[in-house]
């Protein structure tokens, strides 16, 4: 069974959109740890305050850019770029609670943010050679 493209942007889009929908929930909240968020007057979170702005506009960005590619307005040929995009907006989400916790973090804590960002640059590699592998035996299916 194949799935149409179509389908796979909606629900790509979808996903994105639900998930600029949590960075925006978790930017705004005052529930980082149990005391205080990332607005507070007496915190230093102004790193974590920009990389969670940045995290949010590319994933609006991604979910735009999706929208295009199912409106067919972009071309086919730029199709790398909603990857691109998407690959930073994790990197900077995962950058907004890691530059969070820094202070008060020990070194076991910032090597699994270290081991969190090398799988997700690996899951991506391998998506992307799925995709690679899946687009040369469509035609030679039996």
């Amino acid at each position: 069974m194949q799935v149409s493209e179509k389908i796979l942007l909606i629900v790509s889009a979808i996903v994105a959109a639900i998930s600029a929908l949590f960075c925006i929930i978790g930017l705004t909240t005052p529930a980082w740890t149990p005391y205080y968020g990332l607005w507070c007057s007496y915190c230093p979170s102004s790193p974590s305050q920009g990389l969670s702005i940045v995290a949010f506009i590319l994933l609006v960005i991604s979910v735009i850019i999706l929208v295009l590619f199912l409106l067919k307005v972009l071309p086919k040929s730029i199709r790398i770029v909603v990857l691109i995009v998407l690959v930073l907006s994790g990197i900077f989400t995962l950058a907004a609670f890691a530059a969070y916790f820094d202070g008060s973090a020990g070194y076991s804590y910032k090597l699994m943010v270290v081991a969190h960002f090398l799988c997700y640059i690996a899951s991506v590699v391998a998506a992307f050679w799925l995709g690679a592998t899946y687009s040369e035996n469509i035609g030679q299916a039996a």
